[in-house]
């Protein structure tokens, strides 16, 4: 089981990778469609490139419990420990790093907390129901927060400026434009 587990982790990085880059276009294939802002990225501010990374790092856990069989009170702390590392990862990755190695960083650190955490001598059993609710919270704000998003700097879309979803015909040229203005 052990060596099916490191397969299963290993596989998973490529998943979330993949899972990552083909998120980030979804908005636009949908062309701006519901699937497209639930799924994708909206823009390109921070945390929405970091969304594109969790929900897939949370669907290949769901596929991993489901392919071999592990004790899933410990399972479930571990991963739901390892999402939350690996949006935290991510961000303070990408205040010193550009979004590759920062993605790269964070998904790593992820798969090998979780690894590591499952595995260790830790009673994380007891850890189910908080880490259960947790993954609700979790939901909550993958969800609420693209179209919702509060004023801080990981929620700005760096073209724009702006907050959230980006209105389809909006003016870059005039954006431009402000921006020169602050410039000169």
């Amino acid at each position: 089981m052990d060596k099916k587990l490191i397969h299963l982790e290993l596989f998973g990085l490529l998943f979330v990778a993949a899972g990552a880059y083909f998120s980030r276009r979804l908005y636009a294939l949908t062309d701006g469609g519901l699937t497209g802002i639930l799924f994708g990225a909206v823009n390109g501010s921070v945390w929405e490139s970091c969304k594109t990374l969790l929900l897939p790092y949370l669907l290949w856990a769901l596929l991993e419990a489901l392919i071999i069989r592990v004790r899933v009170h410990r399972f479930a702390a571990a991963k739901t420990a390892a999402l939350y590392l690996l949006g935290l990862s991510y961000i303070f990755a990408r205040t010193l790093f550009d979004d590759l190695p920062a993605a790269v960083l964070g998904i790593v650190a992820a798969f090998a907390v979780s690894y590591a955490l499952y595995r260790s001598p830790l009673k994380l059993e007891g850890l189910f129901a908080p880490s259960v609710s947790l993954l609700f919270l979790f939901l909550a704000l993958y969800f609420s927060l693209t179209p919702f998003p509060p004023r801080f700097a990981v929620f700005r879309d760096p073209s724009t400026g702006m907050y959230g979803i980006i209105p389809k015909h909006l003016d870059f040229g005039a954006i431009a434009l402000e921006k020169a203005q602050y410039i000169v």
